[in-house]
């Protein structure tokens, strides 16, 4: 039986950074130079794997890069956000995960929904490979399609930020972008019905500024069959797609949602919106 050194390192610090301890390192600034060290070491220490647990559903989740350890050590914030969307699908929702990187999203809710009524969209093909090793590892369906979503069909630039797997910022590119990769893009009302896909009653969407563009695409299937829409607004990068963050509310109500925020973290905020 392998030891996780990292995990036995995280114990250590549970008992020992508190209090009077904590309070003193906190106050004289030092954490801010140690968190960074202290969090590369545990990853170097941990298993290959890290086990989250949200609305009493445990996944685990590759991490062979740092990356990928950060954004599951802490969900990159969006914990609560997670365990709304899990607590409210019923097991005959169909659930698209737009935007959906290694899976976070895509493999909590597959725990909840009947086989084959989760469908993740990530067109970047190293997410994309993660993606589907994650719903292995976990032994979940979920459709996995590298097509990024907008309101044009055909193809298009994707920029590509970083170099490890489970970073999160790749997007459609705009004209600043240097590394580009060519990907299929379509309307989502389009792909639903040339593919025979099953019509999403819950989106989460997450695309970094091209959320306008994804909307827009989807404008028949939000009136007619959505019931849940989560959408993470990039309120800066938006800009850079021609749009502004007011646009997405109004394109929610215009389909007969209530739209409200349930979330911010720095300048992109989280939006439900519900019939």
């Amino acid at each position: 039986m392998s030891i996780d050194f990292g995990k036995q390192l995280r114990y250590l610090r549970s008992r020992f950074y508190s209090g009077r301890i904590q309070q003193t390192i906190r106050k004289t600034g030092m954490n801010d130079y140690l968190s960074g060290p202290y969090w590369q070491l545990v990853y170097i220490l941990s298993d290959n794997t890290q086990t989250r647990r949200i609305a009493n559903r445990s996944i685990d989740f590759h991490t062979s890069t740092s990356t990928e350890f950060i954004r599951f050590r802490n969900l990159v914030g969006e914990r609560r956000i997670i365990k709304n969307l899990v607590n409210s699908l019923d097991q005959n929702d169909v659930f698209y995960d737009i935007g959906a990187n290694v899976g976070t999203y895509t493999c909590f809710a597959a725990t909840k929904l009947d086989s084959n009524n989760t469908v993740a969209f990530e067109p970047e093909p190293e997410n994309a490979d993660r993606l589907r090793e994650n719903l292995e590892l976990n032994d979940l369906n979920a459709e996995v399609l590298q097509v990024a979503l907008s309101d044009t069909n055909g193809t298009v630039d994707f920029a590509l930020t970083g170099d490890e797997v489970g970073e999160g910022e790749h997007a459609i590119a705009t004209d600043d972008d240097e590394r580009t990769l060519e990907v299929e893009t379509a309307r989502g009302d389009s792909i639903i019905e040339e593919r025979g896909l099953p019509k999403p009653t819950v989106l989460k969407i997450d695309v970094e500024g091209a959320e306008l563009s994804v909307l827009r695409g989807l404008r028949e299937t939000l009136h007619e069959n959505c019931r849940l829409v989560y959408v993470e607004v990039h309120t800066e990068k938006i800009r850079d797609f021609g749009g502004e963050a007011s646009e997405v509310e109004t394109l929610l109500t215009d389909a007969g949602f209530e739209v409200t925020e349930i979330s911010q973290r720095g300048s992109e905020v989280f939006l439900l919106a519900s019939k």
